[in-house]
């Protein structure tokens, strides 16, 4: 099936897919609600950090100052001539040459090129076409830096809720040692299980610099791109944005299909204009002669001018074969942008339909591996179990919660780049 029949189909199924976001996430609340909750300073939105992010952008200005300057080349053109009238003027003397006849001539004309059929119009819609692709342009400028901006907070949300997940599992472990030195000290534990205690503690702890520093590499990043290092809020977003813009999530909304389609119109509008401009424009215009020579029954002269070149072929067929080839590869372009595009859009359902379900399978087992923990914990005190046994545990309630803290980040994240995608904002 062709891209262009796959899309409607698509979104379609997304539109039934989505339909059960509302039980899945139902299904889903409890365990999301079990997410660590980091405490943090303000957070601003997403949406106003991608505002922001628009706002401080150079290669938008860059492509909002190209859309004016088509608006305003589109208003120029739609003139009555395509340039502004032409002057000459001669003058003829013979007293330079030595002659006594004295004959001298005034000659001067002014002339205004004329559109070929159709051509103005044609100049018209080619400007218009142009100011389409910049504005198209900015709006694929914005999608880019959003997917920026929504990498670099969801990145900086996970980094922050592995780092609580650590500092969770750190405080376990402390209180873990501390009964550890107590009972070395009495002589009830060997040597070697406390000192796996402190290698499990300082392995957890040595893992939350690396990942501090690399919150920080996302804040200064977050800064240039929109004047601040406040992480965003992602976690505020939940299936209930998508769910109520569900009539608006067609793929074919993405800003670069938009921009492939103005790419098309405006290799068309440039093959019409040179469809339209087979020759060069010609000129009309008046003239006026006054010659002095003594004796002579006339001196001054009015008549009306008229200068064309014809029609050639070594002109006009390659400046049309150069159209051509670019209404080619602009359909080519717009082809390709639609199935990568239906191609990212699965992607994207699927990996929030897939981390919703991993979301609750890691908060099952991070509860289970909790709780068994604790039992080994009181086990361990009582030495009726090993020490490694218990760490083992605490190091698999660990993971399991990175994975949950992961997959949390993950969905969240692919449902704001599907809005990205529809040409929305959250």
């Amino acid at each position: 099936m062709r891209s262009k029949e796959r899309l409607p189909a698509l979104a379609a199924a997304h539109g039934r897919a989505l339909a059960l976001v509302p039980r899945i996430l139902g299904a889903a609340t409890s365990i999301v609600a079990l997410a660590f909750a980091t405490p943090v300073g303000r957070a601003e939105s997403l949406h106003e950090a991608i505002i922001a992010a628009w706002s401080a952008d150079p290669e938008a200005r860059s492509s909002q100052t190209d859309a004016n300057a088509a608006h305003k080349s589109a208003s120029a053109l739609d003139a009555w001539f395509p340039s502004g009238p032409v002057l000459s003027g001669e003058y003829l003397d013979d007293h330079f040459i030595g002659s006594k006849v004295g004959y001298t001539t005034y000659q001067g004309s002014v002339s205004m090129p004329l559109w070929l059929p159709g051509q103005g119009s044609a100049s018209v819609r080619n400007a218009q076409a142009d100011e389409s692709v910049a504005r198209s342009r900015l709006k694929v400028q914005r999608l880019l830096m959003a997917v920026r901006v929504l990498d670099l907070t969801s990145a900086a949300v996970a980094l922050r809720r592995e780092i609580a997940n650590l500092r969770s599992t750190q405080g376990l472990l402390d209180q873990t040692l501390s009964a550890s030195q107590k009972a070395l000290r009495t002589g009830e534990i060997a040597a070697s299980d406390h000192e796996a205690i402190v290698a499990e503690r300082e392995d957890v702890a040595g893992q939350i610099p690396d990942r501090e520093q690399r919150i920080e590499t996302a804040r200064a990043e977050l800064l240039t791109l929109t004047g601040t290092d406040e992480i965003p809020d992602l976690m505020a977003l939940d299936g209930r944005l998508l769910a109520a813009r569900v009539q608006k999530l067609d793929p074919r909304n993405d800003p670069r299909i938009e921009l492939a389609d103005a790419l098309v119109g405006s290799a068309k509008a440039s093959y019409d204009l040179a469809k339209r401009s087979y020759m060069p424009n010609p000129e009309i215009g008046v003239s006026l002669s006054r010659q002095e020579q003594y004796g002579s029954p006339w001196d001054t002269q009015f008549g009306v001018q008229f200068q064309t070149a014809l029609p050639s072929s070594a002109r006009n067929v390659p400046m049309l074969m150069k159209g051509v080839s670019a209404m080619g590869a602009a359909n080519r372009d717009a082809e390709l942008a639609r199935r990568k595009v239906a191609v990212e859009y699965r992607q994207a359902e699927a990996r929030m339909s897939s981390a919703l379900v991993v979301l609750g399978h890691a908060r099952a087992t991070q509860q289970a591996l909790s709780a068994r923990a604790s039992q080994l914990g009181k086990a361990w005190s009582v030495g009726e179990t090993p020490v490694i046994e218990y760490l083992r545990a605490r190091r698999a309630e660990l993971d399991a919660n990175q994975r949950a803290t992961q997959a949390d980040v993950l969905w969240r994240s692919a449902l704001v780049r599907i809005l990205l995608m529809t040409g929305q904002t959250p």
